[in-house]
């Protein structure tokens, strides 16, 4: 078959068939003839070409679009797709120039000898406007490049070089142009007026705040008075158009709060979603109020009604997200102990006179007078906060990190020298270069070194490391080339042209081995797929942040299953700053697809009555020296889950499950019954012969390791963000209770005077109370030998919490049809077993 090549330069070759059709092209309006190019739509996937059909729904409807895709899912090439269909692109070479060539025609015309002047420049064809970080402008245009024949030009640089952009843009010569947030928030005057078809913005949850500048810097972009909406418009959008139509993309539009959510839908649409005042009192109000642990029924219920709602009838009409269309990510959080030296200085900052001040603000002053101790004998000043907070931060990943180092400013070196007198209270404190080599002073290293030492045994195996201390940075480096390690560090001292070199060497280089980033620096605009172990040293309060970093390997492109490590110094702030995350993760599942999540924490953002375990300042100075306050949230949560649900729920039999009860499933917990020596150690392989689930396993091989290396506990991220089906069966309960309290009420008013006497009496058995069907079900637990002790139940309860509502229903038939066997109609009915036994009783 004849073939037509068209290289394509600087890109890719792209391989057409003379005899290309409809069927070969991904058609979005075939009246109009639509359409995505051949040379492109080829190498998109199938969600790609559901998010250009967003976008382009959008646009003929006249409405912005969030396209809030997962981090890594490839939204670069799905606009470029939209917009070569938009501007008619062919994919071929007769794009090339294109707009170029008919300026010179135009200027080689009578009219323009007349008055020279110039058509609109979205007259014939679209236009588009992008705003990105400025570490990614660069992308943004080899992407274009790569993908076909743009006519681009990047407004960065020096003011001439910035003009030169902005006349071939006016005098109709260029398809897009990309520039920065700071140059766009600065130009806005020269922009926002211009004849743009599509506004698009990139890492747009940086407009997550409705009152900063750059938000309301964007939001001006209009047209001027009077101008009407170009001819390509025209014939898609009934409506007339006052401005370009807005695209925002964000892999996270909500970081910290719901509201950042409605600055985005605000942004694209405005007045779409009401004021900010509403959205608080009707959104955001309620969903975090049913979020907390602990929280009322009716709090509960309001608030998964607004985010079915909000995910079924809001959401779909401006936002977009797909997740799970890439291989594999197994995203382990490690609880790192602490050395003895660094919970010695941890535990001596916490005692310190400002930090007590801090804690105990608001206390009744200790010299007797009715005041509180900020306002009386005790004042602090309020940037001990971020003093303080930040020592317990680098305490907790190195304690090198307070010392006075080389490369301190004047200011640093004394305020590091002042901590380092008050840590160390007087003793001798290391030097900074002789420090960064102890063991002892980072409890993170170890764990790390032992990663390394046992994924380098595999040479496919390429590592990226993040952390958001410059002097942290400095650190690893030098431990990695103690180690032999071949690595490249990239931060934000590294210049823009040599990133590239940076990239295209770990990507392409066997023996660079890791890639040592600064989060902040290197967090957005760097594919590294070649990667497939991440380790983030040292987590942020933002989860976006160390998302981002994640998503540098575990990207479009990536084709092997990804393993990350997060390192938390157990029991130190960092478990809180891990906790918020969490919360945050919570909220994005929550507004996003209404899901059901298990309530670990009792606080609430932004309510000071319910700080909880997550906010106020006596959770930030605290050190949990013993155990895990994550681990201990999590154990609770499920441990009440579990009691909820051997008290309330019920049995549902299946027909099929009918037919198989009293068959071959009995007789292993019959024969299991039999008290007998011989079978002692047996006890409890009933559950497991009869359970269909496969325990799980750490498939990167190294939990054994880390046990080895004193790790007592760590857990997989998005296992504690999967929707809680037990907590959805309350959710069901909760609310076909209310229908029945609602048609009692009813009845009883229909029938408030027809008393029936004497009343008919009811020959059903009563079913067993709660608190009953709870200590059956508990009793049976034990005898069946699924635990043995209290220390067994956090395990169990988290196995059950995890299984399908088909699994726990089958166990908890096994529990009851025991009880029926094991005990006669005349025993005493079991008391539930309190928090002084195995469980909460939560019931």
């Amino acid at each position: 078959m004849q073939r037509l090549f068209f290289q394509l330069h600087p890109g890719p070759s792209f391989l057409l068939d003379s005899t290309s059709g409809p069927a070969d092209t991904f058609i979005l309006d075939a009246k109009r003839h639509i359409r995505v190019p051949p040379s492109l739509s080829k190498h998109l996937r199938p969600y790609q070409c559901d998010g250009v059909k967003f976008f382009f729904e959008r646009y003929i409807l006249g409405r912005g679009a969030i396209l809030g895709d997962d981090m890594g899912l490839g939204k670069t090439i799905q606009v470029i797709s939209f917009l070569s269909a938009l501007m008619r692109k062919s994919g071929t070479l007769s794009d090339k120039d294109r707009r170029r060539n008919r300026v010179s025609q135009l200027q080689d015309s009578e009219e323009w000898r007349e008055d020279r002047k110039l058509p609109p420049a979205d007259d014939k064809w679209p236009t588009a406007l992008i705003i990105a970080p400025s570490s990614v402008v660069n992308v943004w245009t080899r992407e274009f490049d790569k993908w076909g024949y743009f006519e681009v030009g990047a407004y960065i640089g020096t003011p001439s070089e910035r003009e030169r952009v902005l006349n071939d843009f006016i005098l109709g010569r260029l398809d897009v142009v990309v520039t920065s947030f700071d140059t766009a928030r600065r130009s806005i005057s020269h922009l926002d007026s211009l004849p743009w078809t599509a506004l698009i913005v990139d890492e747009a949850h940086r407009l997550k705040n409705s009152r900063a500048s750059t938000t309301r810097v964007l939001a001006s972009f209009h047209w001027p008075e009077g101008r009407p909406s170009p001819s390509h418009m025209a014939e898609l959008i009934p409506t007339p158009q006052t401005g370009p139509i807005r695209i925002a993309l964000t892999g996270t539009a909500i970081q910290n709060s719901y509201m950042e959510l409605w600055t985005l839908l605000d942004w694209v649409n405005p007045g779409s979603v009401g004021t900010e005042k509403q959205w608080k009192k009707t959104v955001a109000d309620p969903l975090v109020a049913g979020q907390a642990r602990g929280c009322k029924e009716t709090e509960r219920l309001k608030a998964n009604e607004t985010a079915e709602i909000l995910r079924d009838k809001l959401l779909p009409l401006y936002f977009l997200r797909r997740q799970d269309q890439l291989p594999k990510k197994y995203d382990e959080v490690v609880f790192c102990p602490l050395t003895e030296k660094q919970i010695e200085v941890y535990k001596c900052i916490l005692g310190m006179e400002a930090v007590q001040n801090m804690i105990k603000k608001d206390d009744r002053c200790d010299c007797g007078r009715d005041k509180r101790r900020k306002e009386c004998c005790h004042p602090f000043a309020v940037g001990d906060l971020f003093r303080y907070m930040s020592a317990l931060i680098k305490v907790s990943n190195h304690l090198a990190l307070i010392l006075p180092a080389h490369t301190d400013t004047p200011e640093q070196t004394a305020r590091n020298r002042k901590l380092t007198e008050e840590a160390f209270q007087g003793s001798s404190a290391p030097k900074y270069g002789s420090a960064i080599l102890l063991p002892t002073f980072c409890g993170k290293w170890i764990v790390l070194e032992t990663l390394l030492q046992e994924w380098r045994r595999d040479p496919a195996n390429k590592v990226l490391i993040f952390t958001k201390s410059v002097k942290l940075l400095d650190m690893l480096e030098f431990h990695l080339r103690r180690q032999n390690h071949g690595f490249v560090k990239l931060d934000g001292s590294t210049k823009q042209e040599d990133r590239m070199p940076l990239i295209d060497r770990f990507q392409n280089e066997a023996d660079i081995f890791i890639f040592l980033i600064s989060t902040l620096a290197g967090g957005t605009g760097l594919n590294l797929t070649a990667a497939n172990r991440v380790v983030v040293f040292d987590p942020n309060w933002n989860p976006a942040h160390d998302l981002q970093a994640i998503d540098r390997a575990y990207r479009f492109g990536q084709t092997r299953d990804v393993f990350v490590y997060r390192l938390l110094g157990a029991g130190s702030i960092e478990e809180l700053i891990y906790a918020r995350q969490v919360y945050k993760q919570q909220q994005m599942a929550i507004a996003y697809n209404a899901s059901v999540q298990t309530r670990y924490f009792a606080g609430v953002s932004g309510d000071r009555n319910k700080q909880g375990e997550l906010f106020g300042l006596k959770n930030i100075f605290a050190l949990h020296e013993n155990t895990s306050s994550t681990k201990m949230a999590i154990e609770h949560a499920n441990i009440v889950n579990l009691d909820w649900a051997l008290a309330h729920m019920d049995v549902v039999k299946s027909k099929k499950a009918q037919r198989k009860s009293g068959t071959t499933e009995d007789w292993v917990y019959d024969a299991e019954m039999k008290d007998t020596v011989e079978d002692a150690e047996l006890r409890g392989l009933g559950a497991l012969l009869l359970d269909d689930s496969v325990p799980e396993v750490n498939e990167d091989g190294v939990s054994k390791i880390l046990e080895r290396r004193g790790i007592k506990y760590s857990h997989r991220n998005d296992d504690i963000l999967v929707p809680n089906t037990i907590e959805e069966q309350q959710m069901k309960k909760a609310r076909k209770e209310r229908r029945q309290h609602k048609r009692k009420a009813k009845e009883r008013v229909e029938v408030e005077f027809d008393y029936q006497w004497p009343p008919k009496r009811s020959h059903h058995k009563r079913p067993p109370s709660p608190r009953t069907k709870l200590g059956q079900r508990q009793v049976a637990l034990i005898e069946l030998g699924m635990i043995q002790s209290s220390d067994d139940l956090p395990t169990f309860a988290q196995s059950f919490v995890k299984k399908t509502p088909e699994e726990q229903n089958e166990l908890l038939a096994k529990l009851d049809a025991h009880g029926t066997r094991g005990r006669s109609s005349k025993s005493s009915t079991p008391r539930p077993i309190t928090s002084d036994g195995l469980g909460v009783s939560h019931v």
